[in-house]
């Protein structure tokens, strides 16, 4: 069978019967999500970048910058914090970094999550997971681990790793988490670059042959890349894209429908938060702005503070941080250059908040 001839809709089903069986709680949590998006709540994979500390070096992060404050999260932090999260109703937590397999309080940490009450997932470069960790990951309440791969061509991938052997233990970690029990996405940077390449469809009939998620993250002109909005995707960029999905459904990116819906458009505060290392929450990992703190306020009002901005009110069909430039240029421009995130009163003024 070829790859494009491969329905997303067993492969989905299949994974939302192994959530239901493995946690109960969870998947009701997120058959509602329908009802809770009717009401106009979040429903927002939470992004939890617990410590910046890295085992690479990598030519396009934008987590570099983030400026140092006087109190960081602690065990006890995220414990409140999923308290919280999970009296919202919110369901899907992703543990990022840096690199997540580098922390030394790890296991503490999804352990202060709650795996009983959240679908949880990580963001890895894949060099530190061996098949003993990842089976330690899954006994542990991990499911799903999500593998950096800048391109199926390994020169490319290298160029941006900067690191021998970087390549084949990602890929290897693929299969390594799949074999564990996980579930598996493959995660990559798209530029106006790379968007029409070979090796980008080459790497989605990767993903597909292999049933990964292909979760496609476009470039934006922040971190090592703030200001050059050469990287940025053009709207036949973008077209691509979705033809690129029709071919190979489980190819994804942040605009494309999920969870069922038949409504896409950019996800931000909905479907999507940050939470920085030092509480900040932002719309979303790719706009450095702090809608508020959890240290100062709760998460229920940081989220209306964030619903209450136009922006983020109602959906929008594009990437308000990839592709608008109407946004990049009058507010995202606004924290270039400086310490990050920035705070949302010093980027927002009246007339870009609505009433909620």
């Amino acid at each position: 069978m070829k790859a494009s001839q491969v329905d997303r809709k067993p492969i989905e089903n299949a994974r939302r019967e192994k959530l239901k069986r493995e946690k109960p709680y969870v998947f009701e949590k997120i058959m509602k999500y329908d009802e809770k998006i009717a009401r106009g709540e979040s429903v927002a994979i939470v992004d939890i970048c617990y410590d910046y500390a890295c085992n690479m070096n990598c030519t396009h992060c934008c987590n570099m910058e983030f400026a140092k404050k006087d109190r960081v999260l602690t065990i006890d932090d995220l414990k409140n914090f999923s308290r919280q999260a999970d009296e919202l109703g919110l369901a899907q937590v992703n543990i990022s970094g840096g690199e997540p397999l580098v922390f030394k309080n790890f296991d503490e940490m999804v352990q202060a999550i709650d795996p009983a009450k959240f679908h949880i997932s990580i963001s890895t470069n894949g060099l530190l997971l061996t098949p003993e960790k990842a089976r330690h990951l899954k006994s542990i309440g991990v499911d799903k681990v999500k593998v950096s791969l800048d391109s199926i061509d390994e020169q490319v991938y290298l160029q941006t790793r900067k690191q021998s052997k970087a390549y084949d233990k990602a890929i290897a970690a693929l299969f390594t988490a799949r074999d564990a029990g996980l579930q598996v996405s493959v995660q990559t940077i798209i530029s106006h670059q790379t968007a029409r390449t070979d090796a980008t469809r080459r790497l989605a009939q990767f993903c597909q042959e292999n049933e990964f998620n292909f979760d496609i993250m476009i470039a934006k002109a922040i971190g090592r890349w703030e200001g050059k909005e050469e990287v940025l995707l053009d709207q036949a960029d973008a077209d691509h894209l979705v033809e690129l999905h029709k071919e190979y459904p489980l190819v994804q990116r942040d605009v494309f429908p999920t969870y069922g819906s038949k409504v896409g458009g950019c996800v931000a505060v909905l479907k999507t938060l940050h939470l920085t290392k030092y509480g900040d929450i932002l719309p979303c990992g790719f706009i450095h702005i702090s809608i508020g703190n959890i240290f100062d306020e709760s998460l229920k009002d940081i989220i209306k503070r964030g619903f209450s901005l136009k922006f983020f009110n109602k959906r929008h069909p594009i990437c308000l941080s990839g592709e608008d430039r109407g946004f990049i240029g009058k507010y995202m421009s606004k924290f270039y250059g400086k310490p990050l995130p920035v705070p949302w009163s010093e980027v927002f003024t009246e007339e870009d908040f609505v009433d909620t």
